[in-house]
């Protein structure tokens, strides 16, 4: 027996749901791990907390990453996406692009705690970490600042700057009730 032509488009509709639901439990758990591994950091932080935080099971976080690991993969990906979006598009406008580009940035991370302490928490973790994939990416993306940085502004002025974003964050997370991020940042690019 055929089946019904128009019973076809209600199944792909069924489909098309359970994918859109998979995407979404998916974020939310990657949500989650961003959250706990800023909080608790990766090697404090388990399956059963993320799972529990995005509201499934730890066998639906293993089910969909295959392991914690690829889960930290997922973060780090997810993260690389967001600051590329954030500062697209500024870097080629010269000296006014690139300061634009760090100001928006440092509202953005003002708003996103979660994800700066995430991004130096990790960092930390696997600072010593010689054959670390991980380390691998943040010195690849801190290669990358600089680079696209020393284009506008030169090779050590470039460096400095990124010393300056580190560290400006990591004070600002230390004491967010008397250091304005954005303030900070406004006042050493007046002087760069």
């Amino acid at each position: 027996m055929s089946a019904h032509p128009d019973k076809l488009p209600a199944i792909a509709g069924v489909k098309g749901q359970v994918q859109k639901r998979g995407v979404e439990r998916r974020r939310a758990m990657v949500d989650a791990a961003i959250e706990l591994f800023g909080q608790q950091g990766y090697a404090g932080t388990g399956v059963a907390a993320i799972a529990a935080r995005a509201g499934v099971t730890p066998s639906a976080v293993i089910h969909h990453f295959g392991s914690k690991e690829n889960l930290l993969r997922a973060v780090l990906d997810e993260f690389d996406a967001r600051a590329a979006a954030r500062v697209s598009g500024h870097l080629d406008g010269g000296r006014d692009g690139l300061i634009a580009a760090l100001l928006a940035d440092a509202e953005y991370t003002a708003a996103h705690a979660g994800l700066a302490t995430l991004h130096i928490v990790l960092q930390a973790e696997h600072l010593a970490a010689a054959e670390s994939e991980v380390r691998e990416r943040f010195l690849a993306r801190s290669r990358a600042l600089r680079t696209a940085c020393a284009r506008v502004l030169g090779e050590e002025a470039a460096t400095e700057l990124a010393a300056f974003l580190e560290g400006a964050v990591t004070l600002w997370l230390l004491d967010p009730e008397r250091v304005d991020l954005r303030a900070l940042y406004e006042r050493y690019l007046s002087r760069l």
